[in-house]
């Protein structure tokens, strides 16, 4: 009996050592408080592996993960939770539910995957829905979102089968919708790539079948299409290339390249320029 209490609280502070900081672990001085509770809790040295079940509840300084099931190597290097599983960061103010998520450690840092209804909220602007949800928790930054992703942040909302962000750089596939919310801009297109700043796309890359929507509140609706298209958020500059073309109301303008400027609706045409204009006839 004595010999079963020791292995499960040998069990609660080694086993999830994926949930320490890299600068805590080996260090003897630096002890965070890791705890499991479960109603039935296993444990085989035979294999290293653990496996909880019942009311799972892990609590780490400012992490909490809840689900029925879970299971992992008593080294921590990998652990999963599954059957509904509600993650909650207090202080920043988010969580994340799924049918099952995975953890793995390696000398990148921490890497989450999530299966099954991902929905991950932080704050009250930042929200991710997707199938498959994977962030990796380390000095780089790193996610990437799989299956009927609907991405929001900030004024930025995006809809596509895939988004994926690496450093300051970020691509998108399939892209149904961006929408700049602040400008009143909606691309679609099938790929889309970009680069962030402070947390703000500021500038954006569109290639195939790219459609271009600017509805602004004030003004009349201009519609873009074309093969290619370069979109400077800051100085409002949306440049659309091959076979472009822009209808508004009353006229069409078609040109090799056209270059629009969202603020005053003005557009350039270049490269064999054709406008047709309706004329109402009495």
């Amino acid at each position: 009996m004595k010999r079963k209490k020791f292995l499960g609280v040998l069990l609660i502070f080694s086993c999830l050592l994926f949930l320490l900081p890299q600068s805590c672990r080996g260090e003897e001085s630096a002890i965070t408080e890791v705890i499991l509770h479960s109603d039935e809790l296993f444990y085989d040295p035979n294999t290293g592996r653990v496996t909880a079940k019942g009311s799972v509840e892990v609590t780490k300084e400012d992490l909490i993960v809840k689900a029925p099931f879970a299971e992992g190597l008593i080294d921590g290097e990998q652990f999963r939770f599954w059957d509904n599983v509600v993650v909650s960061w207090p202080s920043q103010e988010a969580t994340l539910t799924c049918v099952e998520l995975e953890i793995n450690r390696d000398e990148r840092g921490t890497l989450f995957h999530s299966f099954g209804k991902s929905h991950l909220i932080r704050g009250q602007d930042e929200e991710i829905r997707s199938d498959e949800l994977e962030w990796l928790q380390g000095e780089s930054v790193y996610y990437s979102a799989v299956g009927n992703v609907k991405a929001q942040m900030g004024e930025m909302r995006i809809i596509a089968e895939k988004v994926t962000r690496q450093g300051e750089n970020f691509k998108a596939i399939k892209v149904r919708q961006f929408e700049d919310k602040g400008r009143n801009v909606r691309v679609s297109a099938q790929e889309v790539s970009g680069k962030i700043t402070e947390e703000q796309i500021e500038e954006l890359w569109a290639t195939g079948n790219v459609v271009v929507i600017h509805e602004p509140s004030d003004g009349e609706r201009t519609h873009i299409t074309g093969k290619q298209a370069h979109y400077l958020r800051g100085k409002g500059v949306l440049e659309v290339t091959g076979d472009a073309k822009a209808v508004q109301e009353g006229r069409t303008i078609e040109a090799e390249s056209l270059i629009y400027y969202v603020d005053d609706r003005h557009i350039e045409a270049l490269g064999r320029p054709k406008v047709v204009i309706e004329v109402k006839e009495d």
